[in-house]
Parts: C-alpha cells; structure tokens; sequence
C-alpha cells in the first residue's frame, strides 16, 4: 500500500517539486520549542494545511513520520515560521523516501509483533517523557501510538477514581 500519487500532489501544492531530500523526518535533537509571539494568522493556515497534509500521509501509510508530524502539530494554534520550516523539511525527507509502501507479507510466517520504547524527560521546557508502541502483523505494521507520560499517568491515576 502506498500514497506516492497524493504524495507527489502535496510536494507540487507546496512549491518543493526541486527542493533537496532530507535522511529524516526532523534533525537530530531538534526540539519545537512553544511560539510565544503573538498569532499570525496567514502563518497559522499554511501550518495547519501543510500539518493536515503530513496527517494524512501519516496515518495513511507513512507511520515513519507520526513523531515528527504529530511533535510539530502540538503547535497547530500558534506556530512560528521555524514550526511551519520543520514541517517542510518532513516533506523533503517524503521527497527521499517517496518510493516507501507497507507490505503485509502473508506468507512470512511473522505473525504478530509487538515493540515499546520510551525515554526519560525528553521535552527540555516541561521535563515530561513519553512512550511509543508499534504492532507488526504479517510484516507490515497495522498500530503505532506515542503518548507524553504525564497524560498517561494522569489517565491511570483517573480511571482508579
């Protein structure tokens, strides 16, 4: 399965058919620090456009993007112009890997896999950590997910109420 037909009609939509690929999602250690100027609404709309576009590749068939798409839409409301950059710099890494599909190999004998990982305090502004999971079936992933622990500690300490 694969989205390179919507995938070309994005990059032409946003002007970047000879922009350079990138080898990731965003750079190594970058972090979307929260805008705290005032909002630009013109801004505000390209953002959210080109975030809804990454969206929809996203839970599509590009799970390889969800952290980088989904840390950058938690500034949707009031992004900065560095917020909308690193969103096209997702599209360069979707020009250099525009090729990628999910293949659900029955014969493979893989069943389902699961996998988790999480990290200590990695937001530098809040100190939250989170946590993320896939699930594989027949070799091709049919779950992903990623949650900030302070939400899911909040979830667990409410569901005991």
């Amino acid at each position: 399965m694969d989205q390179c037909a919507y995938l070309q009609k994005v990059i032409k939509r946003y002007g970047m058919l000879n922009a350079k690929s990138a080898s990731t999602p965003l750079p190594a250690g970058y972090y979307a620090a929260k805008n705290t100027e005032p909002v630009d609404a013109d801004l505000r709309s390209r953002f959210q456009t080109v975030i809804g576009s990454l969206l929809y590749l996203m839970l599509g068939t590009r799970p390889d993007i969800a952290f980088a798409v989904t840390h950058l839409s938690r500034h949707a409301t009031n992004p900065s112009q560095d917020h909308l950059n690193k969103a096209l710099y997702i599209c360069c890494y979707l020009i250099g890997t525009s090729t990628y599909s999910l293949i659900y190999n029955g014969g493979s004998g893989a069943g389902l896999i699961a996998c988790t990982d999480s990290d200590w305090g990695s937001d530098p502004t809040s100190r939250l950590s989170q946590t993320g999971f896939y699930l594989k079936l027949a070799d091709g992933l049919i779950m992903s997910g990623s949650v900030l622990l302070d939400d899911l500690t909040r979830r667990s300490r409410d569901a005991g109420d």
